[in-house]
């Protein structure tokens, strides 16, 4: 079979077609070389620089200047030299390496006879190519040339070449040729329409001609009919003609333990003459399939005499390839016999594609076709001639032709599946024909290959891993499967396990394209980038038309710094396939890594528009899981977070990572009650609901736990990054500090691992001059992938908080403190069973302590006579909380639903210890009380979850669950009093319960009635868990309610609306609008110990969102609210819901800079706040904020200056309390 260039192989061309004839190894040299040979085909010979005899050219040997090299009829040479310029030497070709490129002087060689291709790295010292008419000198660009006799002809690809000669010379460009004859000055042609992999001197691969080549005459309907036939007889009644003809159905179809089981029972029975023939031929093939050519050459000899028709052309030319594959220097005449039919035409059209080229195959192939129209085998081989030159309609005329010849015949349905897979984007169908075919033909490697790229291309790793592990067990002969299970195994970080299968692709063909770009990952995985681009090169100069391979390159450049050359690459890669979605998802990482915020927004929408112009599979916008992500990113880089959300949530799959990281994104903005921006991160941050989608997503990809410091690697290798930062402020006219350090890891062994261990300390000013807050915190995620199907994440954080409250009304020397200490950690588990089915298991405890200790300064007229006593008033509260949940939760796709259900169990206890004294100093002495309360409290709740997403197309979706919870609490508490006059015995109160049980629907639909529009509804009922972590969905079709302050079990019923429009590619809007009632919610007073529980309440708010991308590397964001809210029950009845604002409004900037500076420039105005239940206004006010970061171009330090209240606004806190007035910032960021 021809193996496509598309996502089912690497294109089988210009591999190594002595494979396992008898190797000479390369010669070793002493002086530095000027490169050396990465690709052969069979028959190159080298003359090496002071030698006077031929040598077989063989791959990984060094050249030096003066060596000589030539080709014969089928010789084919691939050469990457120092410079790392690649040059592919055709057939019938000698090349002359004259010098090594030293400082400013190039390489030169010499091509007296025959053509080359060549593609020179772009700001290199260049090559310069002599011709005997004329030479080239070429400087970064892509091009060709030929020389036939006195005559050359150039072609340049991309870039600029100077074509010379005595008599004159002429500058050529992309699209442009020139000529040249001896004695007469080069003459510039304009090229029309030419394709670049035509200049790549692309050929087939000999080995797979016995693919071609049946044992059999049979074929199609009648070798299916004859074959069931024979297989429903039973064993010991077949006759010796039946297993020798079950021998012959069996090669390419069976294993080939199965064919040489059939033969061994064949000859057993006794055979005649000509049945010993045909049963020769049998184990001939056999042979040729295991690589043995001498003895395959022998036995096809043998076969030939006793055989007539298709078979006797089958032994003629297999005895004439395996006896060139057994001796490539060894020149054989072609065979003459023909059978006369199609299949004699089909042999010798292969064997043109092998000589000279795909495009002379083709052209055989369609001459052959006229002759034979209903021939499906050689129709099949020039709809796969087709494929393998990127002809796509030529490719379909054929398909659908062997649809009405027979479209049954596993070859045929293999040609389907590439037609439906890589050019219709069909998976679905591709994997249903490909099913077909490996239940027809069981032992054909190339359809189990196929099979494992087309799992690959649908996200089913497991399957996807097993049917190339089938391919390999099928032929273990063959380099693709390997090659391409190889690639697989490093997506997953799995290093040692794609080297061991690398270097078996490698050692059956040292020049396999897809090997030496496996073997270059393998490098690259392993943190030696110069060595992987070596590698990566080679594989481009072996087959410069693997797409696959340039992309390699390309990223190999970039992550060894060298940017310049991977854009070469890239643009290489955009001209041999446009319409690769890759290529610009690519770009548009690297786009965002060097901070280009434009490229990286066209980018990101350009890969989306070829994810969803391959049609079929790819056609919906949720399909193009990576391009959506990218584009969500590229956004959040210029602050447009709003437009980043759509995309994210337009794409969330339940089974990717980076849906849940995009979802977590989203929840990152103002909360609904705290809306004065401060140091200390109460505006912006994350709620409990992000950490769960963060620890959902590392489930799926447990290696996210750790990236880059301030850098991008596309692919994941090897490292241990240091990040520190300290800073200072000055808030109020006192100064402030923060230090925090981070080291991140990543390592292939043991096991593919990362970690990340974070620990910061943040310092402000307290309320008063001589009061300081402090809060300390640290964490540390750990996760392990040891295969595709398990995956652990662990998990540990540790947070000190030592805040100052406003004791300004305690007296003079009043003091409010609240310390607290926290902690937690978990270890969750995530098993797949295949594709679109896991199970995620996790266990999470937490511990929290918190105490309130506050004096106050104040006196007492005891004896009501008008002298006051000093007196003191103290308080002391702690309390201590530990809980513990179990998780599980089961995720499985159906066609278009996916189910997710689950339970959670979580336990807690927490104690409590309030104390409250008096001291009274009277005349020196003091006398005071004390009394003190306990308290024990059980919790306990269980969660049981079922959630279905329905999304029968892009433009409509449905989620519905429902969720039972049953929390249950049970209090005890006990006190006594003692005063320094009375004594009390204890007081015991009885345990109070409380049982609460709800079953909360919810239920969402999104629909997009045309493109760039998406409406959705949701409704729902959520109540506060104890723990802070759950397994459980989050989101309903994307949609949340907005954060409230909760008490445990405390109930929130949410509608929710939102319209989310994209209106050009330049402004995007959102308008949502959220009802909630909330029973239960607890309001913390800001600055303060005290709090309001309100039992019901009700909040609507309504806000419209802009995001403009204006360009040049700028986002501008704004967004305006209202809310209106009422207290129905209790204490405030009627009025506001504290701290709500009734408007507000936030408008600001981003500009990004590829010198690396990020600058954001936000205004904040907030209104028609209440301050208590007894709805006190608070004032209205407006805030400035600005913040500038740059770091140098190693990433190795990074500056950032901030101004938040840049006017210095009386912003109110509480009534009474003003926050933080102007306030200056500045970090310094040092990674190493």
């Amino acid at each position: 079979m021809i193996r496509g260039a598309g996502f089912y192989a690497a294109l089988a061309v210009a591999v190594c077609a002595s494979a396992s004839a008898a190797r000479a190894e390369p010669v070793s040299r002493t002086d530095r070389a000027l490169g050396s040979i990465v690709a052969n085909k069979g028959g190159e010979e080298l003359r090496l620089v002071r030698d006077e005899g031929w040598r077989p050219a063989e791959v990984r040997q060094d050249l030096l200047g003066g060596d000589t090299l030539r080709t014969n009829a089928i010789g084919n040479l691939g050469i990457l030299f120092s410079d790392q310029t690649q040059i592919r030497v055709g057939p019938r070709s000698t090349l002359v390496l004259d010098q090594i490129a030293q400082g400013d002087r190039p390489t030169t060689v010499e091509l007296p006879s025959g053509n080359v291709w060549a593609r020179a790295a772009r700001g290199g010292t260049g090559v310069v190519v002599k011709t005997p008419a004329a030479a080239a000198t070429i400087r970064g660009t892509d091009w060709s040339l030929s020389v036939e006799g006195n005559r050359s002809s150039l072609i340049v690809i991309e870039g600029v070449v100077e074509f010379s000669n005595p008599q004159g010379s002429v500058i050529v460009r992309q699209g442009e040729g020139a000529v040249a004859t001896l004695g007469s000055a080069p003459t510039k042609i304009i090229l029309v329409q030419r394709k670049e992999r035509e200049q790549m001197l692309l050929h087939l691969n000999l080995r797979d001609a016995f693919g071609w080549m049946p044992a059999t005459p049979l074929g199609g309907r009648t070798l299916r009919a004859e074959k069931a036939r024979i297989e429903e007889t039973p064993a010991e009644r077949r006759t010796s003609e039946d297993w020798l003809a079950l021998a012959e159905m069996a090669l390419g179809r069976d294993t080939r333990p199965v064919a040489a089981n059939a033969l061994a029972q064949a000859r057993a029975k006794g055979l005649s003459g000509s049945q010993r023939a045909r049963a020769e031929l049998v184990a001939a093939s056999l042979a040729a399939l295991d690589r043995r050519w001498a003895e395959a050459a022998a036995g096809y000899k043998r076969a030939e005499a006793g055989l007539t028709g298709r078979r006797r052309v089958t032994a003629a030319y297999g005895a004439y390839i395996a006896a060139s594959l057994a001796d490539p220097r060894k020149r054989l005449p072609e065979p003459k016999v023909d059978a006369g039919d199609a299949y004699g035409a089909l042999v010798r059209a292969f064997l043109s594609g092998f000589t000279v080229g795909l495009e002379e195959a083709a052209r055989q192939a369609e001459e052959a076709e006229k002759r034979f129209p209903n021939d499906p085998l050689l129709t099949a081989f020039s709809a796969q001639v087709a494929y393998a030159l990127d002809r796509r309609d030529a490719m379909r005329a054929r398909v659908e032709k062997l649809n009405r010849l027979d479209p049954d015949d596993p070859i045929a349905l293999l040609t389907r599946a590439m037609l439906k897979g890589d050019v219709d984007s069909d998976l679905d169908g591709a994997l249903a024909d490909l099913q077909r075919a490996a239940a027809a033909a069981p032992g054909d490697a190339q359809v189990w290959n196929a099979m494992g790229l087309v799992h690959d291309a649908k996200d089913a790793p497991l399957e996807s891993e097993a049917a190339l592990r089938r391919a390999i067990e099928v032929d273990p002969d063959d380099p693709v499967a390997y090659a391409n299970l190889a690639i697989k195994l490093l997506d997953q970080s799995r290093v040692a396990e794609a080297d061991a299968l690398v270097e078996k692709a490698l050692a059956i063909d040292p020049g396999f394209p897809a090997a030496l770009t496996a073997k270059g990952r393998v490098f690259l995985q392993r943190g030696d980038s110069a060595k992987a681009v070596e590698y990566f090169l080679a594989g481009t100069a072996a087959n410069p038309s693997y797409a696959n391979g340039v992309l390699a390159a390309a990223v190999g450049y970039y992550m060894d710094g060298q940017v310049d050359l991977a854009i070469q690459q890239f643009d290489a890669a955009e001209r041999l396939d446009p319409n690769d979605p890759v290529t610009a998802l690519l770009r548009t990482a690297i786009a965002i890594d060097q901070m280009q915020a434009d490229q990286a927004v066209e980018n990101a929408r350009e890969s989306i528009r070829r994810f969803r112009a391959r049609g079929g599979y790819f056609s919906p916008l949720a399909a193009t899981k990576s391009g959506g992500s990218y584009m969500a990113e590229a956004f959040r880089l210029i602050g447009l977070d709003a437009w980043a959300r759509y995309y994210g949530d337009r794409v969330f799959d339940p089974f990717s990572a980076t849906g849940y990281f995009d979802a977590a994104n989203a929840r990152l903005g103002p909360t609904l009650l705290n809306t004065v921006p401060d140091l200390k991160n109460e505006t912006f941050g994350a709620d409990n609901q992000a950490f769960s989608l963060i620890m959902q997503g590392l489930l799926y990809d447990p290696l996210a736990v750790s990236g880059r410091a301030g850098r991008i690697d596309v692919i994941r290798r090897p490292f241990l990054d240091t990040e520190l930062t300290a800073g200072t402020f000055t808030q109020n006219g006192r100064t402030g500090w923060t230090s925090s350090a981070t080291v991140q890891g990543f390592s292939n062994l043991p096991y593919p691992t990362s970690f990340t261990a974070s620990a910061g300390v943040l310092r402000t000013p307290g309320p008063n001059r001589r009061e300081w807050d402090t809060s300390r915190v640290g964490s540390v995620f750990v996760g392990v992938a040891p295969s595709e199907a398990d995956h652990f994440v662990a998990y540990g954080q540790y947070s000190q908080l030592d805040p100052y409250l406003n004791g300004l009304s305690l007296g003079p020397d009043g003091v409010m403190r609240e310390p607290s200490t926290s902690g937690q950690g978990g270890l969750a588990w995530s098993h797949s069973f295949g594709y679109r089915n896991a199970l995620n298991v996790g266990v999470f405890a937490g511990t929290a302590k918190t105490r309130s200790v506050t004096t106050t300064d104040t006196s007492f007229d005891l004896f009501g006579v008008g002298l006051p006593f000093p007196t003191v008033l103290s308080s002391y509260d702690q309390r201590r909380i530990n809980f513990g949940t179990a998780a599980v939760n089961h995720a499985i796709g159906l066609g278009d639903f996916t189910l997710r259900y689950g339970v959670e169990g979580t336990t807690g206890r927490s104690a409590g210890y309030d104390a409250l004294g008096v001291g009274i100093d009277i005349f020196g002495f003091r006398v005071g009380g004390v009394g003190a309360t306990r308290e024990d409290a059980t919790f306990r709740s269980l969660l049981g979850f079922a959630d279905v997403i329905w999304r029968p197309s892009d433009f409509f979706e449905m989620e519905a669950g429902l969720f039972s919870r049953a929390t249950d609490s049970r209090v005890r508490s006990a006190g006594d009093v003692f005063t320094a006059l009375v004594n009390g015995a204890p007081v015991d109160r009885p345990f109070s319960a409380q049982d609460r049980r709800l079953l909360g629907p919810r239920i969402g639909v999104a629909v997009s009635p045309w493109e760039g529009q998406w409406l959705r509804a949701a409704y729902r009922q959520d109540v506060e868990p104890l723990g802070n972590l759950t397994l459980a969905p989050v989101n309903t079709v994307g949609l949340a309610p907005n954060l409230l302050p909760s008490q445990f079990g405390g109930r929130t019923d949410s509608g929710i609306l939102r319209w989310d429009a994209e209106w050009t590619k330049r402004f995007f809007t959102v308008v949502e609008y959220q009802h909630q009632d909330v029973r239960g919610l607890s309001i913390e007073v800001p600055y303060s110990q005290l709090g309001y529980g309100i039992e019901k309440a009700r909040i609507d708010r309504v806000a419209a969102t802009a995001n403009v991308w204006l360009g040049y590397g700028i986002g501008l964001f704004g967004t305006v609210g209202a809310t209106d809210s009422a207290i129905k029950d209790g204490l405030g009845a009627g009025l506001p819901v504290p701290y709500v604002p009734a408007r507000f409004a936030r408008a600001g900037l981003t500009f990004v800079h590829p010198s690396r500076i990020k600058f954001t420039l936000a205004e904040t105005v907030v209104s028609g706040r209440r301050g208590d239940l007894a709805g006190t206004r608070i004032d209205d006010f407006a805030t400035t904020d600005a913040s500038l970061t740059w770091e140098t171009q190693d990433r190795h330090l990074q500056l950032g200056v901030g101004v938040l209240n840049i006017f210095d606004e009386k912003a109110e806190r509480v009534s009474g309390v003003i926050g933080a007035r102007r306030t200056f910032t500045a970090t310094a960021t040092a990674r190493f």
